[in-house]
């Protein structure tokens, strides 16, 4: 199978000078934002969240991490928004086999190569892995075909590129009611949607992911909570920062959960945990094609008084992360699968069937379930919610 990456190559020891060589660097970019949400929600569930670090009045570890995945959610929002501006839209899907990154794998565009694996948090993973992931060390080294040397270095490409091609040309197919812009996110992450149309928007999508972490110099430890609009004194710390502050202990990890390095669910089968992690690989592949529908529906539906499958898309994908993943996560990771080990979410792509729709799909291998998980149900349950779900 070819993969999203591998149909979309790029040559970095060349400049962007076509709209083709363009999008294809979008699609690399909404990869290398995709594979960091796993690799950061992997650790964040084995954090025991029963324990008294949910309860801390302080910082933890947990929350810390959480508000990292929400902006980096935002950072796959952004380089999809600026996909559908240049006319690439219908190139870039989530919901692809090809698309969803798999562990271990190397870090996009980076050198020296980081393998990123799915693993449990600890002061080391964030010193030695999510650290070095959000501020790429400087190197004078030359650029090679297929990587750069810093994810700096890779998003200045991008803006080089936007900025060489600008013209009427470059944004004639641009289909902003498809863009993402009503943002619904909480207060752990900072940013909004940019509604991307010219060069000056462009800029502004590039320049919120770049500043809340990927591609910042050593030092630059506090970001605006708004990079498009900064004021004065509104600042958060950049997810290099946040990072560090767990691994000097200030945002304390806590207990964890003896998890599997990089797991497959099919490594679970025959324990307790048996279609529990496929479970949530349908549901992490339905929030996806939840994110693939919302780009392929148009904010006119959105009117005042009528019910609209694009306002419901919007409020609920990210919804969807913390009240659909979470507890399934949560009893996966609560689940021994021998004396010393437990299960834990795997992230891997789930094929639903092409009939019944895959809302249907979901409820079912959730019903299948209940009999060994009870939690999966009730009124606050995961099983209520797939019932709230908008079908895609």
């Amino acid at each position: 199978m070819v993969s999203a990456i591998q149909s979309a190559p790029i040559d970095a020891t060349q400049p962007i000078r076509d709209r083709h060589a363009l999008q294809n660097h979008l699609i690399h970019a909404a990869q290398l934002e995709l594979s960091t949400i796993p690799l950061y929600l992997y650790a964040a569930y084995s954090i025991q969240t029963q324990s008294y670090w949910s309860w801390n009045p302080g910082m933890s570890a947990l929350r810390t991490i959480r508000s990292v995945v929400i902006e980096e959610m935002l950072h796959l929002c952004l380089a999809r928004n600026l996909m559908v501006a240049i006319g690439g839209g219908e190139r870039l899907h989530f919901y692809d086999k090809g698309f969803v990154p798999t562990y271990p794998s190397p870090m996009l565009h980076r050198i020296p190569e980081l393998l990123l694996h799915l693993e449990a948090c600890t002061e080391s993973l964030m010193e030695n892995v999510f650290m070095p992931l959000e501020l790429p060390a400087k190197t004078d080294a030359p650029p090679q075909p297929h990587r750069y040397n810093t994810i700096g270095q890779f998003y200045a490409a991008i803006v080089d590129g936007f900025k060489h091609l600008d013209s009427e040309k470059l944004w004639a197919d641009n289909q902003p009611d498809l863009q993402y812009q009503s943002a619904y996110w909480n207060n752990d992450g900072g940013g909004s949607p940019v509604l991307v149309c010219n060069l000056d928007t462009a800029l502004e999508a590039i320049a919120t992911i770049v500043e809340q972490g990927e591609g910042l110099h050593p030092g630059d430890d506090e970001v605006p909570i708004e990079p498009q609009k900064p004021t004065p004194g509104a600042n958060e710390l950049s997810h290099y920062a946040k990072f560090q502050q767990i691994q000097l202990g200030i945002d304390q990890i806590g207990v964890t959960w003896p998890v599997p390095t990089d797991p497959k669910a099919s490594d679970f089968q025959g324990t307790p945990a048996e279609g529990l992690a496929e479970f949530f690989n349908a549901a992490y592949s339905y929030v996806l094609a939840m994110i693939d529908a919302l780009y392929s529906t148009s904010r006119t539906t959105v009117q005042p008084g009528a019910r609209s499958p694009r306002y419901g898309l919007e409020r609920t994908f990210i919804g969807a992360m913390n009240g659909l993943l979470f507890p399934i996560a949560n009893l996966l990771v609560a689940t021994p699968i021998s004396a010393s080990a437990h299960a834990a979410p795997t992230f891997e792509f789930h094929a639903f069937a092409e009939s019944p729709p895959k809302k249907e799909q979901l409820a079912a291998m959730c019903d299948g379930l209940l009999g060994r998980f009870p939690a999966l149900g009730g009124d606050n349950g995961v099983r209520t919610l797939i019932g709230l779900l908008p079908p895609v």
